[in-house]
């Protein structure tokens, strides 16, 4: 069993044993599927997990009374989280970025949008998500893998001088780094592709059957850098190293104060201007020109 299976099983384990006091670990075991053994070792994870600083009364208190379970928690761990102006900004920028993918077929979203603005005290206007890409013909899309029906895309490709008219099986929509794609049999290349959606300038529903199924195993994309894709240069404080995991990088260069060098290439030059803004001053890009004109035009706009 995989570490993510572990933290996900525990994560759930501690509302299902809070709103029952005294259960058995046979039953816990049960219902989670795995052996006693396990959800004892659980527990003694539990034992020292709660608040930063791990000090007495921010942990969660667990007591096994025989085979009996009882797991309460300290008093601090049971007031409202109460987001700082950062964290809630992301926030509301990311449920508007949903919102502005699937409004339409999520109407409720709307007032969700709206509710959370308003308990965590920031305006409408405040935030906004600058140039929603793909998500025009998210909706469509969605509606043909939901109903198994062939699609029209205008896309166009890396290798491409204007888009191409694509007749695709569609399969299945996957958001990879904040990227929306669609994966299908392309009938003209009578091969699986996986499409961009921020490439396609137009989409159609025909009335045609989807002919190829998807396969039984099917992974979300994942990015392989080419030979052809722009090589960046990116300059990392030591507080931005997190934008490391955030990309593929060809080569990392350390230096003594704790900063990095990130030499890099990438299909999605826009993703990655966004995600040196995300950063906030603490990644900045030395290279290509294009990019930082990228990145200045951006950080204008949000401005």
């Amino acid at each position: 069993m995989s570490a993510a299976q572990d933290v996900a099983r525990m994560l759930t384990l501690v509302p299902w044993l809070l709103e029952r006091p005294g259960a058995s670990l046979a039953e816990a075991a049960a219902v989670f599927g795995v052996d006693e053994d396990t959800i004892r070792d659980d527990l003694g994870h539990l034992d020292f997990c709660g608040l930063p600083g791990l000090g007495g009364g921010a942990l969660f208190e667990v007591t096994l009374v025989e085979d009996r379970v009882v797991l309460t928690m300290a008093d601090e761990l049971r007031r409202p989280v109460r987001p700082t102006a950062e964290e809630a900004l992301r926030l509301v920028v990311s449920v508007d970025a949903v919102a502005e993918a699937l409004g339409d077929e999520l109407p409720a979203l709307r007032s969700a949008v709206d509710r959370v603005r308003a308990a965590l005290g920031i305006p409408e206007r405040s935030a906004d998500v600058l140039e929603p890409d793909g998500v025009a013909a998210l909706p469509l899309l969605r509606r043909a893998v939901r109903e198994g029906r062939r699609v029209e895309l205008d896309y166009q490709g890396r290798g491409d001088e204007r888009p191409a008219t694509r007749h695709v099986d569609p399969w299945a929509l996957h958001v990879v780094d904040g990227t929306w794609y669609l994966q299908g049999h392309d009938r003209s290349a009578q091969q699986r592709r996986v499409f961009r959606l921020d490439r396609v300038a137009a989409a159609r529903l025909t009335d045609a059957a989807r002919e190829v199924p998807p396969p039984a195993d099917l992974p979300p994309p994942r990015y392989v850098p080419g030979p052809e894709d722009l090589a960046v240069t990116l300059e990392l404080s030591p507080r931005g190293r997190w934008v490391e995991e955030a990309v593929t990088a060809d080569e990392v260069v350390v230096h003594p104060d704790g900063s990095a060098t990130l030499h890099l290439r990438t299909d999605a030059p826009t993703w990655v201007a966004r995600l040196v803004l995300m950063a906030a001053g603490e990644a900045v890009v030395t290279a290509p020109e294009d990019l930082i004109a990228t990145v200045v035009r951006l950080a204008r706009a949000a401005v």
